[in-house]
């Protein structure tokens, strides 16, 4: 009797050995998987951040400091492009400095930049099949900035293919320090000072430092005359806005500039404001002092329709106190950005 039912004893011991033992496997079992499934959602979680960072990454280096800003948009501009989308880009004093609409005169000095990308007119201008130019210049070391250099080789030689005149001279354009330095000293020796600061800047405070400017008159069968006083060379100022220049000194508005009137000196600006300035009779001071006053950013930014049909939105961004701006820009079109030497910067929308 007391064998058997040790036996049965040692036996139902064996039999609940093997069913806790079956359990821990399962257990352990199920342990496994639910740490391999957890470890295999972690890894795809990190591999679409990963992907997800090298996004931005690539976003980052195309957009360079562009940032997405749809909270900034203004609620009303006279075209409404703003509001389709944007991006805000810093823009530093040094920018304030730089641009077709920075002013230079005797109260706003020049900033002079470490480099210039200046060509000569000489190697610059169209060479015609039968040896001519479109127009002259009075020394072969004569420069301006490359792009303004192309906007000129633009107007003369649709001057010269509409009228056949080749008497255009172009006499002086860009200026370092030191030779308007030696231009003034001269003027002021000759003329003496009071005089002489009617027609030539003082060092620092002359727009030929801009490499954006340059004195050009009409020179035929020897003698060289304004362009004012040769009848079929009036075309030229009649059209010059087209191309981006404006006529900077006019006779009427040397109270405004404070230069006299110099029928010889223009100035690139760029087509829309050349053009709006034209038409409306405006010298750089009044157009900027518009700007600033009636077309800011979150105000009704100002439009313009140019002959050539391309339409334009304009509006000024100040400056903070240490010269910068964050501007909220338009997505998707054209534009260009430039600071006004004074307070702030003019951003100019290509609409068409």
């Amino acid at each position: 009797m007391n064998y058997g039912y040790n036996n049965w004893r040692s036996g139902g011991s064996r039999s609940r050995r093997r069913r806790r033992q079956r359990m821990i496997k399962t257990i352990i079992l199920s342990l496994i998987v639910a740490l391999i499934i957890a470890g295999s959602a972690v890894f795809l979680f990190t591999l679409k951040r990963m992907g997800e960072r090298a996004k931005d990454r690539e976003t980052a280096t195309e957009s360079a400091s562009d940032t997405l800003a749809p909270e900034s948009a203004p609620e009303d501009t006279a075209s409404g492009v703003l509001r389709e989308g944007f991006i805000t880009r810093k823009f530093t004093e040094k920018d304030l400095h730089r641009g077709e609409l920075i002013l230079v005169r005797a109260d706003v000095p020049y900033v002079f930049p470490e480099e210039t990308d200046l060509t000569d007119l000489y190697t610059g201008r169209k060479k015609y099949e039968d040896g001519s130019r479109a127009y002259q210049i009075s020394s072969t070391d004569i420069e301006l900035d490359s792009f303004v250099l192309s906007k000129l080789n633009e107007l003369t030689e649709v001057f010269y293919e509409t009228t056949g005149e080749r008497g255009l001279l172009v006499k002086s354009a860009y200026r370092s320090y030191e030779s308007q330095k030696e231009i003034f000293d001269y003027r002021v020796e000759r003329d003496g000072e009071e005089e002489a600061l009617k027609y030539v800047a003082k060092p620092g405070e002359s727009e030929h430092h801009t490499a954006m400017a340059f004195d050009m008159s009409v020179y035929k069968d020897g003698v060289n005359t304004y362009i004012q006083d040769e009848e079929d060379y009036l075309w030229v100022y009649e059209n010059a806005h087209k191309y981006g220049f404006i006529l900077r000194y006019p006779e009427n508005k040397a109270d405004i500039t404070g230069i006299s009137y110099e029928a010889w000196h223009f100035r690139y600006v760029g087509v829309p404001h050349a053009y709006y300035m034209y038409t409306e009779g405006l010298v750089l001071e009044e157009y900027l002092e518009l700007l600033s006053e009636k077309h800011a950013y979150d105000g009704i930014h100002l439009n313009i329709d140019c002959d050539d049909g391309n339409k334009y939105e304009i509006y000024y961004v100040p400056a903070s106190d240490d010269g910068s701006a964050d501007i909220i820009l338009p997505a998707g079109y054209e534009y260009t950005v430039s600071g006004n030497n004074t307070d702030g910067f003019i951003v100019t929308v290509l609409l068409s």
